[in-house]
């Protein structure tokens, strides 16, 4: 009967969705999926296929392997009644205002840095080197550094040699450039990219936690090099740490806002 059809489809996809959240960093082939749920291959990559278009995985061009999508975090988020886009969009105006530069907001997507959203200061030179829906590997870039830095170690070794093979397309960014920015970033307490994609335009980032000190976004600021002198670049840190940490409020009053009351008796 075609409604036993229907739940047959969305009991697997539930199942293959588990299991890609199982895996976040590493990712999991076609031919593992399939061996895994005991689904067929052609099964399997139908369903893949039907996730990946509604955003809830998606398959990494270089390695191949499926990955859990941002969809399913977002609509986490709308769980409990709010949308980290949304809910930032206030801070990265106000920095856009303030600095006249470019804000971003990244998050992370297995081993991505997937950027969110963008505004624009009134600065006349614009910093456009990534606009909303860019990816770029964990760790190249000011607010994909942020993302990457602040995780567990153990976490972070498993992604730098999980990106280790694209970083050939960033000269400046080899795993062991790498490990000595994320100890570096570690040391500042916020990220800077030194010109190291477009060599005329620098960038700071700040990581944004969630209630849990989870890194659940980072913040970043990209300007043309003349406007990233030391004590300007030390302002601007400033503004980002003070954004974050209202994010970071926001986010842990609508937890506890749309957190289930314990019952009484």
């Amino acid at each position: 009967m075609e409604g036993d059809s229907t739940v047959k489809s969305v009991t697997r996809a539930a199942a293959i969705i588990k299991l890609l959240a199982g895996e976040a960093m590493d990712g999991w082939r076609l031919s593992d999926v399939a061996r895994a749920t005991g689904f067929g291959k052609t099964t399997t990559h139908r369903l893949l296929t039907a996730l990946a278009e509604a955003g809830f995985a998606y398959q990494s061009p270089d390695t191949r392997r499926y990955h859990i999508g941002y969809e399913i975090v977002r609509l986490g988020y709308l769980a409990t009644r709010y949308d980290i886009v949304d809910v930032a969009r206030p801070s990265l105006l106000h920095l856009a205002r303030e600095t006249g530069d470019t804000v971003f907001i990244s998050v992370r997507e297995g081993l991505d840095a997937l950027c969110l959203d963008r505004q624009i200061g009134d600065y006349p030179i614009k910093t456009l080197t990534l606009d909303t829906g860019d990816r770029r590997p964990l760790g190249v870039g000011a607010g994909s550094l942020a993302l990457l830095s602040f995780l567990p170690q153990d976490e972070i070794a498993e992604a730098i040699a999980g990106v280790a093979p694209r970083l050939a397309d960033y000269k400046r960014f080899g795993p062991d450039e790498l490990r000595a920015l994320v100890d570096e970033t570690r040391n500042r307490g916020y990220s800077f990219n030194d010109g190291r994609i477009v060599t005329a335009m620098c960038a700071v980032g700040i990581p944004v936690f969630d209630p849990r000190d989870r890194v659940v976004a980072s913040i970043s600021i990209a300007a043309i090099r003349e406007r990233m002198e030391p004590d300007r670049v030390r302002w601007m840190v400033s503004l980002l740490k003070a954004e974050a940490e209202k994010l970071q409020a926001r986010l842990s009053d609508m937890t506890t806002r749309t957190r289930p009351e314990k019952a009484t008796v």
